[in-house]
């Protein structure tokens, strides 16, 4: 009895810790959740799509007195500063993008440098070219600088670096070779008699890709990381062929003829009849023998411009007067809008960035809505894609002096005017989240996104 009423006495204290621990449970429960509510608004608002700031000074490299030439190349939070220091030789180097002053490394013993890029962990310097037209490019390791391998171009040659392999077309015997860069070792040589535009790469980066300047060219990146090429082969048929053994994934013949539009997106290839009243033909990259689908082109004296990938499963079709949007996995017509001369269809996001020209008006930009309405246009600018659902805009021709920069968010249709630059547009390059200028007496460093952005 005296020990049940001693564990009768304990229930009520037995009980209360419980209480006091359920409650202690409840309201730590109930704090961490307002902490994740709270982190996920935050966060949300910070990573609000395409929030520009205003340009924001972040530091500058001095150049000497008189440079001509410098230019600039950012690589995410990297950027490579180049410019020539007389007789010939051409200074590289490293920084920091967010710390310009801050240097990585420098090589001062590069020469006759025509242009650099950086992809891959590696920085591609292209020399200038001799009296024959023959050039040399060499590749640094990105995060020292210093070389590791060489190829000597020619004249007439077709070369890029796609992943870890330099392919090039020799313009002399007619051959395309592959090298891989790390071991220098020839994977794979291809009798190509039909020219340098007979082999294509196979774009599977357009959705991610970052331009580093006006022109377009990709700055993360090259246009492929995807070792598989498109070449011509006899009986105007075309081969998919791995870089790494030559070996073939797909071939067919009887698909092309010669002027046609060959376009290599992800496991597709798309070919476009050069004749008015065209068609365009989707093949499975494994299954050449029948296409997957036929799209004809309502105009019957339309003839392509471009074909190329606007978004996810869409690849738009220039003409001179329209433009297209089809679904790729089935052909079928997404919009056909009149379009003057289009030169370009971007995708940003779930919208399409379209560039067209007239003779009146000269470059137009266009902000296409996913049914091909035109959102906003902006006459005489230049747009250049940002990332994946924003771009800038510049003067088509920029004024001497300084001039404007706008930023466009896509999902809402608004630019910003984010301030002015003295410095030619040729001469910037730009990241997700800094710009970079050379000026007549500086690299010039701005950040344009806010450091929450680049997380």
């Amino acid at each position: 009895m005296h020990t049940h009423a001693l564990a009768a006495g304990l229930r009520p204290r037995r009980s209360l810790w419980l209480s006091r621990r359920a409650r202690w449970s409840a309201a730590a429960v109930a704090a961490l959740t307002a902490v994740l509510v709270v982190f996920s608004v935050v966060y949300r608002v910070s990573q609000r799509p395409y929030g520009f700031e205003r340009f924001e000074r972040i530091g500058g490299v001095g150049l000497p007195a008189g440079t001509e030439g410098a230019r600039a190349f950012l690589d995410g939070g990297r950027a490579f500063l180049g410019h020539p220091t007389g007789g010939g030789q051409y200074e590289l180097r490293a920084v920091d993008a967010g710390k310009p002053s801050t240097v990585v490394w420098r090589n001062s013993k590069l020469t006759s440098v025509d242009t650099f890029r950086a992809a891959r962990g590696m920085v591609q310097v292209t020399g200038l070219p001799d009296a024959g037209g023959n050039r040399r490019v060499t590749l640094l390791n990105a995060n020292n600088g210093l070389p590791f391998t060489t190829f000597d171009v020619s004249a007439g040659d077709r070369w890029m670096l796609i992943g870890k392999y330099f392919v090039r077309y020799s313009a002399t015997d007619h051959r395309l070779v592959v090298t891989d860069v790390g071991t220098g070792r020839r994977t794979v040589a291809f009798d190509q008699p039909d020219g340098a535009g007979s082999w294509w790469p196979t774009d599977n980066w357009s959705g991610q890709q970052v331009p580093t300047s006006i022109g377009g060219e990709p700055i993360n990146e090259a246009l492929t990381v995807d070792p598989r090429i498109v070449r011509a082969t006899p009986g105007r048929g075309l081969e998919v062929v791995g870089l790494a053994n030559g070996r073939a994934i797909g071939s067919g013949s009887g698909l092309t003829e010669p002027g046609d539009l060959v376009y290599a997106y992800e496991d597709q290839i798309f070919v476009a009849g050069h004749a008015a009243g065209f068609q365009v033909r989707a093949y499975d990259r494994t299954r050449l023998s029948r296409p997957q689908w036929t799209w004809t082109s309502p105009d019957a004296q339309a003839r392509p411009l471009f074909v190329s990938a606007c978004g996810e499963r869409r690849v738009c079709v220039g003409e001179e007067h329209h433009l297209t949007e089809l679904n790729t996995e089935t052909g079928e017509v997404a919009f056909r809008i009149v379009a003057e001369r289009p030169s370009m269809a971007v995708p940003v996001g779930d919208r399409v960035m379209l560039r067209t020209a007239t003779q009146a008006i000269g470059v137009t930009e266009s902000l296409l809505a996913a049914d091909g309405r035109t959102v906003r246009s902006w006459p005489g600018k230049r747009a250049a894609r940002l990332d994946e659902g924003s771009y800038l805009l510049l003067p088509a021709v920029p004024p001497s002096g300084e001039y404007p920069w706008a930023g466009v968010d896509a999902s809402r249709g608004t630019a910003r005017e984010l301030g002015t630059i003295d410095a030619r547009p040729d001469a910037c390059t730009w990241s997700h989240t800094y710009l970079a200028c050379a000026t007549t007496h500086e690299f010039v460093f701005y950040r344009i996104r806010t450091p929450w952005y680049s997380l």
